[in-house]
């Protein structure tokens, strides 16, 4: 028998970062997660990593229950070593070097999938951080390869036998993008392959795009979960229970509500949102509970409107405001979020809102008119070509 993979937050660029990691906390506890990744260049850190980057393990360590893995993406192992240095192994055991990002900036600088292109050197470069890193610190996300599947034997030669912390496999090759389906065969052969613990990465939904992953490549001991909690952050819930998520709509606007207000604190001075984690006001589970969606949303008004504030469904925010950025950030996770929603809540409408008032007006008026009926969230394979095609 097979023990279970362990299930964590993959690292998206611009995405994962600390306010979506804290509200992913709050939603659904998920053990682990890794950073987006730190572009490291000759000049870049110079002498201290941005505050923002990891403060879970520095200035918040220990105040959040969640595992996190800093990462870095650089085609230079020299300049990895250079910014590893500012993460002692007390605070991060283990660090991870991207060699997935698919964007045609990573790819010239041979950064990110680039390092996929010249098999050598991505040998060397593993073989040199394996060795200055020691024994079980160097983490390493790849994908199949550059053009084709057929890259991946060589490249998996280069690992092998590396004492890597673990091995992160993006089951699709650069030219994918993040289009067409996550081959989890080649996962299986990794996993078959080395002693390193290998992760699955790609098209994990929910709980029958799990249970499938699970039979096709059992040998795996983890899986990294990314647009798949942008289409259902309860997902981590629903894995560890079982069950599809079922919740009343006021908290589920509450919830969508605090997102919005944390991206907002963080652009603004995320030195108080910091406080308010390390005094244990923010960052406890709220789940599907009003109660605990309703505290944390009086916590952030204060901190963003100066006074407490109660989302009502009927008053929206009146003649409150959130940031052009914020809005932005949530209208992203929207965009992804109604796949997993019953109509109407997944029609256009609420996608072509253009302030974060207008939203939460006609998201409140949409609960109005569907009598507060739960929501039930969860997978909603109709919507998976819009996300396996050219859009990705």
């Amino acid at each position: 028998m097979h023990a279970r993979p362990e299930i964590s937050v993959a690292p998206m660029e611009g995405v994962t970062t600390f306010p979506m990691r804290l509200w992913l906390q709050m939603i659904a506890q998920p053990r682990a997660m890794t950073s987006p990744f730190l572009r490291v260049t000759r000049a870049f850190p110079d002498d201290a990593l941005p505050e923002s980057f990891i403060p879970e393990l520095t200035l918040l360590r220990g105040a959040l229950p969640y595992g996190l893995i800093p990462q870095f993406i650089t085609g230079e192992p020299e300049q990895f070593l250079r910014a590893a240095e500012f993460i002692p192994d007390a605070i991060a055991p283990v660090i991870e070097l991207n060699c997935g990002c698919p964007s045609p900036n990573s790819l010239g600088r041979m950064a990110g999938s680039g390092m996929l292109r010249e098999p050598e050197f991505f040998a060397r470069s593993l073989e040199k951080l394996a060795a200055e890193l020691g024994p079980g610190r160097l983490a390493v996300k790849m994908r199949l390869g550059i053009e084709a599947d057929a890259e991946f034997p060589a490249l998996l030669d280069a690992v092998r036998s590396l004492p890597l912390a673990r091995l992160t496999v993006h089951a699709r090759t650069r030219a994918d993008g993040y289009r067409g389906h996550a081959r989890w065969e080649a996962v299986q052969k990794a996993a078959g392959a080395t002693r390193t613990p290998v992760l699955a990465s790609g098209d994990v939904w929910g709980l029958a795009s799990f249970e499938k992953l699970k039979a096709t490549a059992p040998d795996i001991q983890g899986v990294m979960i990314g647009r798949g909690l942008l289409r259902n952050p309860w997902i981590f819930r629903e894995l560890d229970s079982g069950e599809p998520t079922r919740m009343d709509g006021h908290s589920f606007i509450l919830a969508l509500f605090c997102y919005a207000l944390l991206q907002e604190i963080f652009l603004r001075d995320p030195g108080r949102l910091y406080q308010k984690v390390a005094k244990g006001r923010l960052g406890f589970a709220c789940g599907i509970d009003f109660a605990a969606w309703e505290k944390v949303t009086v916590e952030l008004t204060t901190l963003v409107f100066g006074v407490p504030f109660l989302l009502l469904p009927k008053s929206g925010l009146g003649t409150r405001t959130l940031s052009p950025v914020a809005f932005s950030r949530l209208r992203f996770l929207w965009s992804y979020l109604r796949s997993s929603l019953p109509e109407p809540y997944a029609a256009p409408a609420l996608m072509r809102c253009k302030k974060a008032e207008d939203f939460f007006e006609a998201l409140g008026t949409q609960l109005e008119e569907t009598d507060h009926a739960p929501l039930d969230i969860g997978h909603q394979e109709s919507w998976d070509p819009h996300f396996a095609g050219q859009r990705g």
